[in-house]
């Protein structure tokens, strides 16, 4: 799937904001205090990062098309 944006290909929005907040998540946690995975994460970080994940998308998309 070379040289196709996911962003304008997704059939599930909602599916590629969780991901990209979870890897987001692993790039940025604190090694030492912040859990491990991302579904341990608590319901704190996964509003915060999914909001900061579909702000990315939005401004993407936006800069994109």
């Amino acid at each position: 799937m070379a040289g196709r944006c996911r962003i304008c290909t997704t059939n599930d929005r909602d599916a590629l904001v969780e991901e990209l907040a979870a890897r987001m998540w692993t790039s940025r946690r604190d090694w030492e205090i912040d859990p491990d995975r991302w579904e341990d994460a608590g319901p704190y970080w996964h509003r915060a990062m999914c909001e900061f994940a579909q702000a990315t998308i939005d401004m993407l998309a936006a800069d994109h098309g």
